[in-house]
């Protein structure tokens, strides 16, 4: 859903029978602009803002593509539905969009160039505080917790932006402070993910779980979307690998378990002896679609035998991160690869 201008012009003509320019606007071009937007989130039709460069002009900003992304990434845990994803925070009812639409709505955003990691972390931002001013303004708490609940910035501006998670689990959170419910007197816990932009708020247990997870951007665990290929080819750049690994326990990279996607990334990588952004994508978990957990980014017998095709020596650096961290990864009916891995070791 790009919602860039299109390639035509409307024109402003001139009335034979007046000096008076005349306004030759498609009636719907000549609406007010709140009722342009109304009429983009009550269809969220994509081509809408492509038929003309009036309305694409009244779409195209910030705060709409802020109200996309929260309408589209925000989570729908159980907790969400009470005074959350309420107005004027998202546009629109966010219950009234089903999963299958949510989905298409998600992908279409991650196609288009605006969706950049410096907006994502501004929505995401700005759903943690807005969960937290709403979840924890009755909650009790020591006024030092309560002092560093309202002055979060050094954690925003510390993050690690490059944070995948251990084996694709968060942890218990980045921030973890002590809390009461004023009726019931209950302890709780809120524990808050920077990087993820996520929130929770539950009682204290020794094993955790991650249930009713306020998380932005979050995806269906059984209709993901699909990551765009655009954050998959090169350029690779600091704020496109930043994205991509924001997205990557989210967004599917492969349909299925035959890896096409991700192994033709590592492939390409190895022929344009790009190590350091290849050490960084093998080091991340990923989606594929058909599967509801996180995997580490696959590699597959290909990628051994065009490493090893184009090593420029025997410690060629591909090797020997794919031979010293992915050799499991080796069937064990691969006769060539495991005859390539003797032949390294011995070297």
């Amino acid at each position: 859903m790009d919602l860039r201008a299109p390639s035509h012009r409307a024109s402003t003509g001139w009335s034979p029978k007046s000096s008076s320019p005349v306004d030759t606007r498609a009636p719907i071009e000549r609406l007010p602009v709140e009722l342009i937007h109304k009429i983009f989130f009550q269809s969220l039709e994509f081509n809408f803002p492509r038929a003309s460069i009036h309305v694409a002009a009244a779409l195209a900003n910030e705060v709409i593509y802020s109200w996309l992304i929260r309408l589209a990434f925000s989570s729908n845990n159980p907790s969400s539905s009470s005074g959350i994803l309420i107005r004027p925070f998202v546009p629109m009812s966010y219950f009234s969009i089903g999963m299958k639409e949510r989905t298409d709505l998600q992908t279409e955003i991650l196609r288009c160039r605006w969706c950049t990691i410096s907006l994502m972390r501004k929505c995401q931002r700005e759903y943690v505080e807005h969960v937290l001013r709403q979840k924890c303004r009755d909650l009790v708490m020591s006024d030092a917790d309560r002092a560093q609940l309202d002055n979060l910035d050094d954690y925003w501006q510390n993050i690690d932006p490059f944070d995948n998670a251990t084996h694709g689990k968060r942890g218990k959170g980045d921030l973890v402070l002590s809390a009461r419910h004023p009726q019931s007197d209950v302890n709780l816990k809120v524990s808050i993910w920077f990087n993820f932009g996520a929130v929770q708020i539950r009682e204290p247990s020794p094993v955790f779980q991650e249930t009713d997870v306020f998380r932005l951007p979050a995806c269906s665990l059984t209709d993901p979307c699909r990551m765009p290929d655009r954050l998959l080819r090169t350029p690779w750049t600091e704020e496109k690998l930043e994205l991509l690994t924001l997205l990557s326990n989210e967004a599917y990279i492969d349909d299925d378990g035959n890896f096409e996607r991700s192994k033709a990334v590592v492939r390409q990588l190895i022929v344009d002896r790009d190590f350091a952004t290849f050490q960084r994508l093998l080091s991340l978990h990923i989606r594929v679609k058909i599967y509801s957990y996180p995997l580490r980014w696959p590699v597959r017998s290909n990628n051994f035998r065009v490493a090893a095709r184009y090593a420029k020596s025997d410690k060629d650096p591909f090797l020997t991160l794919l031979f010293s961290e992915h050799r499991d990864e080796i069937p064990t009916s691969d006769k060539s690869i495991r005859a390539l891995l003797a032949k390294y070791e011995q070297s």
